[in-house]
């Protein structure tokens, strides 16, 4: 009996992705635990293994490289030697319903009193709340559901994608199309903004003693050792404040607000396909040294577009530096489900007055981006000064 071949989730937020290539040929022999087709998915590539053995087949209407697929859809079946077209004894998958219009179909007065063909377009309570919300009209959306039912999903991809935006005519231009990876990050941004209640706050910090800190790595540093960058020096300091306050290492979820054990920071790498953010995992039991050599290692990866997409999952919080752009305070987005972000501007040198003297100061600004549903302004606050302190005295086990 042939078994379907179908689309994995990858990751938690993956409802799509993009089909790439099949690592079996048509009819060949697959085993249990063959790597069979590599999917593009939460931006990255991965390939899938198969749960089931048997011969690939490949139906007529097979993805073929550069397709979209959305999960659970079926791709091949694995069958039998002896059976070549198992697709045909399949049950069908489910299509839109095609409604004619009833001057071409035949009167019957058996059928005269049925009900009409439904040609409206129909929808989720869910996805019905969520439009009402972002005062979305959903009848221009095209549904993903059974029968062409409009989804949650299907409303937050359209905003992510600008499809409820009426084009403007009179430009003139050419149309760049979407990557999967850059359609990736429009709905997770999307979501941060519109599926969020996200407040900043800025703060300015006197980085002269981190200033040095990093001054003495140069100097004391194994020609063999990664050299901590000002990055690795605050996601190990933004880590150890978490410690002290959880709730800003929490995530919203539907039954209530969740409080992981482990503290896994995601850190903003630019990469030629866009905006990827690896993770580095139980950052706060991490020496500097350890946490430098694992940001180098992973933003290599990343710019090589060699990251799998585990190494990009089960974040509890994330730092973005656009320091090195000149940038001083900006307004970060969060990644759902996560409460915060940090955003760290650039290092700049200042003259401030301090008890009626001028003093020349390494002036870092901290920019916090959280979702006010978790957590309000006055503990977030206090967060920010835990590591400000910290920035401005860096603790002794941040020796290298």
């Amino acid at each position: 009996m042939a078994t379907e071949v179908t689309v994995p989730r990858l990751g938690w937020s993956m409802e799509e992705g993009t089909f790439q290539e099949w690592l079996k040929a048509d009819g060949e022999r697959v085993e249990v635990g063959d790597m069979l087709f590599v999917l593009e998915g939460d931006k990255a590539s991965q390939e899938v293994e198969s749960f089931d053995a048997g011969y690939l087949r490949l139906p007529p209407d097979a993805p073929q490289p550069g397709d979209a697929i959305v999960v659970g859809q079926r791709l091949a079946f694995l069958a039998d030697e002896a059976d070549l077209e198992p697709w045909k004894d399949a049950p069908q998958p489910p299509t839109a319903p095609v409604s004619r219009p009833l001057e071409d179909k035949p009167a019957d007065p058996k059928t005269s009193q049925a009900k009409p063909a439904r040609d409206k377009k129909t929808i989720s309570p869910r996805a019905l709340r969520l439009a009402s919300d972002l005062s979305v009209d959903w009848n221009k959306i095209e549904g993903t559901g059974r029968g062409g039912r409009i989804r949650e999903h299907d409303i937050r991809t359209a905003v992510a994608l600008g499809q409820t935006l009426d084009p403007d005519d009179s430009l003139t231009g050419k149309t760049e199309p979407l990557s999967a990876t850059r359609k990736v990050i429009a709905r997770q941004m999307a979501a941060g903004s519109n599926l969020t209640a996200p407040v900043t706050l800025h703060r300015e910090v006197d980085a002269t003693a981190m200033v040095g800190l990093r001054g003495q790595y140069k100097q004391t540093s194994n020609p063999k050792k990664t050299i901590p960058s000002y990055n690795d020096i605050l996601i190990r300091l933004a880590a150890e404040s978490l410690k002290s306050h959880p709730l800003l290492n929490s995530q919203w979820r539907e039954k209530g607000i969740f409080l992981p054990d482990q503290i896994h920071i995601a850190f903003a790498v630019e990469t030629s396909a866009g905006l990827l953010t690896p993770v580095i995992h139980d950052a706060d039991r991490l020496s500097i040294g350890k946490l430098a050599g694992q940001t180098t290692a992973l933003t290599e990866q990343a710019r090589k577009g060699q990251l799998k997409a585990e190494q990009m999952q089960g974040a509890t919080f994330t730092v973005s530096n656009l320091g090195g752009f000149g940038v001083d305070a900006f307004t970060p987005i969060i990644n759902p489900p996560q409460c915060a972000v940090l955003g760290i501007g650039r290092i700049q040198k200042k003259v401030v007055w301090q008890e009626e003297q001028a003093m020349s100061q390494e002036r870092l600004t901290l920019n916090l981006t959280f979702d006010h549903r978790i957590v309000d302004g006055a503990p977030v606050a206090r967060f920010l000064e835990h590591l400000a302190v910290q920035i401005e005295e860096p603790p002794e086990w941040l020796a290298y």
